[in-house]
C-alpha cells in the first residue's frame, strides 16, 4: 500500500496505549515514532536497498541525452558500435551519399487481439544513405511509416543536407546502422532478458535492471515485458507515449518494429500474474533465480529483489520494537514500553498490509525461507484498499481518543461509536473481497498457463528448444 497508509496505520497504533494517547494530549510527540516505524520498511526499500542491490544486467533502451536529461541521446558517429545495437540515439551530420531509394515488402511478427503471434507482410517505401560528422560516417535507413513520417519531417533527402536523425542502432554485414524510429526497437529488452534466464539456470541467479524511456517534454515510452514458459520466450511490446500520470497521448509504434521476441532454451516460471509494464517510474529490477518446482530445476522470477525482504518482515517489527524500548528507555522516557510495542505493531501493520497485495513476504526469517504470497485483494495502488484502510486506521484514532477522555466527547457505546465511524471501510472491504475472488479466479487461470511446464517438456521432445 502507500505510504501515507502505513505512516497513518502506525499513528492509529499508538492511540491503543492510554499512556501514548495522555502524552499526545499534552503536545508530546514522541508517540509519532510509531508512524515512523510503520513507514519504515519502505523508507529503507527505496531510499537504501535499491541502490545497494547488485545488477547483473542493465537494460537502457534509450539512453538519456548528458546535458537534457532525457533521451535519445546525441552522439557523434563514432560513438556507436555493435554493442549498441537496438539502443535509441540521435545523430547529426550532413547527407553525404544517397545509396539507394526503393520499394520492397517488409516481412514482419506482429501481436494480434487474441496474443498469438503472426507474420506479416507489407508493402514499403524505403531511402538509405550515408550521414557524415567529423568523426565519421553512418549509414542511415528509413523504411514503412517511419519513412513517410522522415519524408515529410526533412523534404527530399539530398546530398549536403544537414539533419539530426532520431534511430535504433542495427548491425548488418556491412556493420552498424541507424534505423530511422521514434523508439528503441524492443528486440534488444527481449534478448537480454532471454539471457539472463539462461544464465540464472547455470549459476544460480541473475538481476536485471531496465530503464525507463524519457523523452522531451517530461513524458515516457510505456513497453510491456511478457514473460510467456509455456512458449519458452520472452516477448518485449512497445506502446504509446504516456504522461507522467500513465495517461496514453498518442505516439503507437508501426506494427513492424513494435514486437521483440526472444526465444528461452531452460525451463522458467513466471510467478507474479501480470506482464511487468514500465513507463513513468524510474524502471523495474527482476531477479531471476534457480529453484525447485513440482521436482523440476527452473528458473522463477522474482519482482522488486530488494523489495518486500528482511525490512517487511515481523523479524524486522521485533528488532525495531527493541531497539525503540531502549534508546527511549535510556534517555528516560517514561512510557517506553508502551512506544516500543506502538512502534513494532505499526511496523506489523505494514507488512499485513503489504500482504494484501500480490508480492507478498518472507514473514518470520531465518525462521521461514520462502516468500508467502500476498491475499491478492488489490494492487499496492489500489484506490479501494488504500482508502478502505485509511478510513479504518483514522476510525481507530477517534475511537481510542473518545474512549481515553473522560468525560467522553461522544457519549456512546465503544461498540456503537467504532461501528458508526468504521462502516466505509467495511463496505470498501467487502467489496474488494468481492472483486478478488473473480481476479483470484483470472490469476489461477494466468498462473496455471505460467507455470505449465509440461508445455515446455513437448517442446523438448520434438527438438523445438
Amino acid at each position: 500500500m502507500r505510504g501515507f497508509t502505513h505512516y497513518i496505520s502506525g499513528l492509529a497504533a499508538a492511540t491503543f496505549f492510554p499512556a501514548l494517547v495522555a502524552d499526545l494530549r499534552m503536545g508530546i510527540l514522541i508517540p509519532v515514532i510509531a508512524a515512523a516505524a510503520a513507514y519504515f520498511p519502505d523508507f529503507v526499500d527505496f531510499k537504501f536497498g535499491k541502490f545497494f542491490s547488485r545488477r547483473d544486467y542493465e537494460i537502457d533502451p534509450a539512453p538519456w541525452d548528458d546535458k537534457k536529461h532525457y533521451a535519445p541521446k546525441l552522439v557523434k558517429v563514432a560513438e556507436l558500435n555493435e554493442k549498441n545495437r537496438y539502443q535509441f540515439f540521435a545523430v547529426q551530420g550532413k547527407v553525404s551519399e544517397i545509396v539507394e531509394r526503393g520499394e520492397d515488402t517488409l516481412v514482419f511478427k506482429m501481436i494480434d487481439e487474441n496474443g498469438n503471434v503472426k507474420t506479416v507482410e507489407k508493402p514499403y517505401k524505403s531511402i538509405i544513405f550515408k550521414l557524415t560528422d567529423e568523426t565519421g560516417t553512418i549509414t542511415v535507413e528509413a523504411f514503412g511509416e517511419d519513412y513517410d513520417f522522415f519524408e515529410e519531417e526533412f523534404g527530399e533527402i539530398a546530398f549536403g543536407k544537414e539533419m539530426l536523425v532520431f534511430g535504433y542502432v542495427d548491425v548488418d554485414d556491412d556493420g552498424i546502422k541507424l534505423v530511422v524510429s521514434d523508439a528503441p526497437h524492443p528486440q534488444g529488452i527481449a534478448e537480454t532478458i532471454a539471457k539472463a534466464i539462461e544464465e540464472a539456470y547455470e549459476k544460480g541467479e541473475t538481476i536485471v535492471k531496465i530503464h525507463n524511456i524519457r523523452l522531451p517534454g517530461d513524458v515516457y515510452r510505456r513497453f510491456f515485458i511478457h514473460l510467456d514458459p509455456p512458449k519458452r520466450e520472452v516477448r518485449v511490446e512497445m506502446g504509446p507515449i504516456v504522461t507522467p500520470g500513465g495517461v496514453a497521448i498518442g505516439g503507437e509504434v508501426p506494427d513492424y518494429r513494435r514486437v521483440g521476441i526472444a526465444k528461452v532454451s531452460v525451463p522458467f516460471i513466471k510467478t507474479y500474474p501480470k506482464p511487468t509494464r514500465v513507463d513513468s517510474f524510474s524502471g523495474p529490477e527482476i531477479a531471476f533465480r534457480k529453484a525447485e518446482f513440482k521436482g523440476k530445476t527452473v528458473v522463477k522470477d522474482r519482482f522488486l529483489p530488494w523489495h518486500h525482504g528482511f525490512s517487511h518482515s515481523l523479524t524486522m517489527g521485533i528488532i525495531i520494537g527493541i531497539v525503540v524500548f531502549a534508546f527511549f528507555k535510556l534517555i528516560g522516557y517514561a512510557h517506553a514500553t508502551e512506544l516500543a510495542l506502538a512502534a513494532m505493531i505499526g511496523q506489523w501493520l505494514h507488512v499485513f498490509e503489504d500482504q494484501l497485495g500480490f508480492m507478498g513476504s518472507n514473514l518470520l526469517p531465518p525462521i521461514t525461507k520462502d516468500v508467502i504470497p500476498g491475499f491478492k485483494l488489490g494492487e499496492s495502488g489500489s484506490g479501494l484498499t488504500n482508502f478502505s484502510t485509511a478510513w479504518l486506521m483514522i476510525a481507530f484514532m477517534i475511537w481510542n481518543f473518545n474512549r481515553f477522555t473522560d468525560p467522553r466527547p461522544i457519549p456512546i457505546a465503544d461498540w456503537k461509536l467504532l461501528l458508526l465511524l468504521a462502516w466505509p471501510s467495511i463496505i470498501g472491504f467487502a467489496i474488494a473481497i468481492v472483486k478478488s475472488f473473480r481476479l483470484r479466479k483470472e490469476i489461477s487461470q494466468l498462473m496455471d498457463y505460467y507455470t505449465n511446464l509440461e508445455a515446455f517438456e513437448e517442446m523438448e521432445e520434438v527438438g523445438g528448444i
